[in-house]
Protein backbone atom coordinates (compact mmCIF):
# COMPACT_ATOMS: atom_id res chain seq x y z
CA UNK A 1 0.00 0.00 0.00
CA UNK A 2 1.42 3.36 -0.81
CA UNK A 3 2.31 5.78 1.93
CA UNK A 4 -0.23 8.45 1.37
CA UNK A 5 -2.85 5.12 1.47
CA UNK A 6 -1.21 4.30 4.79
CA UNK A 7 -1.92 7.52 6.09
CA UNK A 8 -5.25 7.87 5.24
CA UNK A 9 -6.14 4.52 6.44
CA UNK A 10 -5.29 5.03 9.92
CA UNK A 11 -8.06 7.59 10.43
CA UNK A 12 -10.56 5.61 8.24
CA UNK A 13 -12.62 4.27 10.69
CA UNK A 14 -12.77 7.64 12.65
CA UNK A 15 -15.99 9.03 13.11
CA UNK A 16 -15.91 12.99 12.22
CA UNK A 17 -15.89 14.60 15.54
CA UNK A 18 -12.46 12.78 16.38
CA UNK A 19 -10.98 13.39 12.99
CA UNK A 20 -12.00 17.38 13.83
CA UNK A 21 -9.79 16.91 16.97
CA UNK A 22 -7.36 15.24 15.45
CA UNK A 23 -7.07 18.24 12.86
CA UNK A 24 -7.38 20.39 15.51
CA UNK A 25 -4.00 19.79 17.30
CA UNK A 26 -1.50 22.93 16.43
CA UNK A 27 2.19 23.03 17.38
CA UNK A 28 3.96 26.49 17.63
CA UNK A 29 7.90 26.41 18.95
CA UNK A 30 10.28 28.67 20.92
CA UNK A 31 13.03 29.65 22.67
CA UNK A 32 12.76 30.59 25.95
CA UNK A 33 14.79 30.77 29.42
CA UNK A 34 12.16 28.62 31.32
CA UNK A 35 12.66 29.43 35.62
CA UNK A 36 13.36 26.98 38.27
CA UNK A 37 10.92 25.64 40.52
CA UNK A 38 12.36 28.51 43.50
CA UNK A 39 12.61 31.32 41.19
CA UNK A 40 8.75 30.28 39.95
CA UNK A 41 7.66 30.52 43.67
CA UNK A 42 8.93 33.98 44.26
CA UNK A 43 6.76 35.40 40.47
CA UNK A 44 4.09 33.72 41.82
CA UNK A 45 4.01 35.88 45.11
CA UNK A 46 5.14 38.91 42.94
CA UNK A 47 1.68 38.19 40.37
CA UNK A 48 0.07 38.35 43.24
CA UNK A 49 0.69 41.77 44.14
CA UNK A 50 -0.83 42.58 41.36
CA UNK A 51 -3.91 43.98 41.09
CA UNK A 52 -6.41 42.49 38.96
CA UNK A 53 -8.75 45.35 38.37
CA UNK A 54 -11.66 43.31 37.22
CA UNK A 55 -13.27 40.31 37.66
CA UNK A 56 -12.51 39.25 34.37
CA UNK A 57 -9.26 39.58 34.33
CA UNK A 58 -7.23 35.64 34.13
CA UNK A 59 -4.20 34.96 36.37
CA UNK A 60 -1.62 33.38 34.28
CA UNK A 61 -0.88 29.96 35.76
CA UNK A 62 2.67 29.08 37.17
CA UNK A 63 3.42 26.31 35.44
CA UNK A 64 3.31 28.46 32.20
CA UNK A 65 5.83 31.43 33.31
CA UNK A 66 8.44 32.01 30.84
CA UNK A 67 10.51 34.09 29.21
CA UNK A 68 10.55 33.92 25.16
CA UNK A 69 13.80 34.66 23.40
CA UNK A 70 12.56 33.49 20.02
CA UNK A 71 9.31 32.66 18.78
CA UNK A 72 9.74 30.01 15.67
CA UNK A 73 6.18 29.26 14.67
CA UNK A 74 5.08 25.61 12.86
CA UNK A 75 8.65 23.42 12.30
CA UNK A 76 8.92 20.88 10.14
CA UNK A 77 11.59 18.09 11.39
CA UNK A 78 14.15 18.90 8.98
CA UNK A 79 13.64 23.07 11.06
CA UNK A 80 13.68 21.39 14.55
CA UNK A 81 17.02 19.89 13.64
CA UNK A 82 18.19 23.24 12.45
CA UNK A 83 16.81 25.30 15.45
CA UNK A 84 18.53 22.78 17.92
CA UNK A 85 21.80 23.04 15.63
CA UNK A 86 21.35 26.75 16.14
CA UNK A 87 21.15 26.97 19.71
CA UNK A 88 23.91 24.36 19.88
CA UNK A 89 25.97 27.03 18.35
CA UNK A 90 25.63 30.14 21.12
CA UNK A 91 28.78 30.44 23.34
CA UNK A 92 27.75 32.80 25.73
CA UNK A 93 28.41 32.70 29.81
CA UNK A 94 25.95 32.51 32.71
CA UNK A 95 24.13 35.79 33.97
CA UNK A 96 22.30 37.57 36.32
CA UNK A 97 18.63 38.72 35.41
CA UNK A 98 16.83 41.78 37.54
CA UNK A 99 13.45 41.00 37.58
CA UNK A 100 12.16 44.91 39.09
CA UNK A 101 9.32 45.98 36.93
CA UNK A 102 5.21 45.53 36.31
CA UNK A 103 4.61 46.16 32.51
CA UNK A 104 1.35 46.41 30.41
CA UNK A 105 0.52 45.42 26.41
CA UNK A 106 -1.93 47.63 25.95
CA UNK A 107 -2.75 45.83 22.34
CA UNK A 108 -2.84 42.78 24.19
CA UNK A 109 -4.20 43.46 27.93
CA UNK A 110 -1.73 41.70 29.59
CA UNK A 111 0.40 42.49 32.48
CA UNK A 112 3.93 41.11 32.85
CA UNK A 113 7.34 40.78 34.94
CA UNK A 114 10.56 42.14 33.41
CA UNK A 115 13.39 44.21 34.00
CA UNK A 116 13.60 47.93 34.27
CA UNK A 117 16.81 48.11 32.53
CA UNK A 118 17.45 44.02 31.28
CA UNK A 119 21.00 43.45 31.10
CA UNK A 120 23.60 43.40 28.66
CA UNK A 121 23.77 39.32 28.54
CA UNK A 122 20.44 38.86 27.91
CA UNK A 123 20.72 41.24 24.90
CA UNK A 124 23.31 39.88 23.31
CA UNK A 125 21.89 35.97 24.02
CA UNK A 126 19.12 36.70 21.76
CA UNK A 127 21.18 38.57 19.44
CA UNK A 128 23.26 35.51 19.00
CA UNK A 129 20.49 33.03 19.10
CA UNK A 130 18.58 35.24 16.33
CA UNK A 131 22.10 35.01 14.42
CA UNK A 132 22.43 31.58 14.32
CA UNK A 133 18.33 30.54 13.54
CA UNK A 134 18.81 33.15 10.53
CA UNK A 135 21.84 31.80 9.49
CA UNK A 136 20.14 28.72 8.94
CA UNK A 137 17.37 29.60 7.49
CA UNK A 138 15.12 29.90 10.31
CA UNK A 139 11.97 32.24 11.00
CA UNK A 140 13.02 35.21 13.63
CA UNK A 141 10.33 37.64 14.44
CA UNK A 142 11.78 41.21 13.35
CA UNK A 143 10.85 44.32 16.19
CA UNK A 144 11.55 45.69 19.18
CA UNK A 145 12.95 42.75 21.93
CA UNK A 146 10.91 43.43 24.89
CA UNK A 147 11.97 40.84 27.93
CA UNK A 148 8.70 39.81 30.09
CA UNK A 149 6.98 37.09 31.93
CA UNK A 150 3.39 37.06 31.12
CA UNK A 151 1.40 36.94 34.39
CA UNK A 152 -2.26 38.22 33.94
CA UNK A 153 -4.46 38.76 30.77
CA UNK A 154 -7.66 40.86 29.98
CA UNK A 155 -6.71 44.21 31.88
CA UNK A 156 -8.12 47.52 30.02
CA UNK A 157 -5.39 49.64 31.77
CA UNK A 158 -1.97 49.00 33.32
CA UNK A 159 -1.84 48.04 37.01
CA UNK A 160 -0.73 50.20 39.66
CA UNK A 161 1.93 47.84 41.13
CA UNK A 162 4.02 48.08 44.45
CA UNK A 163 7.63 47.32 44.02
CA UNK A 164 10.09 44.69 44.46
CA UNK A 165 12.72 43.17 43.54
CA UNK A 166 13.99 39.46 42.36
CA UNK A 167 17.24 38.38 40.45
CA UNK A 168 16.77 35.34 37.62
CA UNK A 169 20.06 33.28 37.54
CA UNK A 170 20.18 32.39 33.81
CA UNK A 171 22.48 29.31 32.99
CA UNK A 172 20.42 27.73 30.56
CA UNK A 173 17.49 28.20 27.65
CA UNK A 174 15.61 25.88 26.45
CA UNK A 175 13.32 25.18 23.03
CA UNK A 176 9.77 24.30 23.60
CA UNK A 177 6.95 23.04 21.72
CA UNK A 178 3.68 24.18 22.18
CA UNK A 179 0.82 22.41 21.43
CA UNK A 180 -3.39 23.34 21.48
CA UNK A 181 -6.26 21.59 21.24
CA UNK A 182 -9.75 22.29 22.29
CA UNK A 183 -8.55 25.99 23.46
CA UNK A 184 -6.42 24.11 26.06
CA UNK A 185 -2.26 24.82 25.52
CA UNK A 186 0.19 21.79 26.35
CA UNK A 187 3.74 22.69 26.47
CA UNK A 188 6.78 20.04 26.11
CA UNK A 189 10.62 20.62 26.37
CA UNK A 190 12.54 19.66 23.35
CA UNK A 191 15.89 20.49 23.83
CA UNK A 192 17.76 22.13 26.69
CA UNK A 193 21.46 24.36 26.50
CA UNK A 194 23.23 25.18 29.17
CA UNK A 195 25.30 28.57 29.29
CA UNK A 196 29.01 28.42 30.63
CA UNK A 197 29.77 29.04 34.32
CA UNK A 198 30.64 32.43 35.44
CA UNK A 199 34.07 30.93 37.42
CA UNK A 200 35.10 29.82 33.48
CA UNK A 201 34.26 33.05 31.83
CA UNK A 202 36.06 35.34 34.40
CA UNK A 203 38.89 32.63 34.49
CA UNK A 204 39.45 33.54 30.27
CA UNK A 205 38.77 30.28 29.81
CA UNK A 206 37.02 29.09 26.53
CA UNK A 207 33.07 29.59 26.44
CA UNK A 208 32.29 26.17 25.15
CA UNK A 209 28.80 25.77 23.63
CA UNK A 210 25.54 24.34 24.87
CA UNK A 211 24.72 21.18 24.73
CA UNK A 212 21.63 19.90 24.06
CA UNK A 213 19.65 17.55 26.08
CA UNK A 214 16.71 16.34 23.62
CA UNK A 215 12.94 15.09 24.50
CA UNK A 216 11.79 14.29 21.41
CA UNK A 217 7.83 13.33 21.53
Amino acid sequence: MPKAAEQLALFADLPPAARLRKSAVRARFFFALWPGDWLRSQLVQAAASIPPGSARVQRIRPERYHLTLAFLGPLQSQQIEAAQKAAGAVRLAAFRLPLDRVGFFSNSGIAWIGAEKPPPELMRLKAELDRELLHLGLPVERGAFQPHVSCLRGLDTAPDAPAFNLTWPVDEFVLMRSSSRDGVTMYKRIGRWKLASRAASDAGLPVAAGFPRLELA
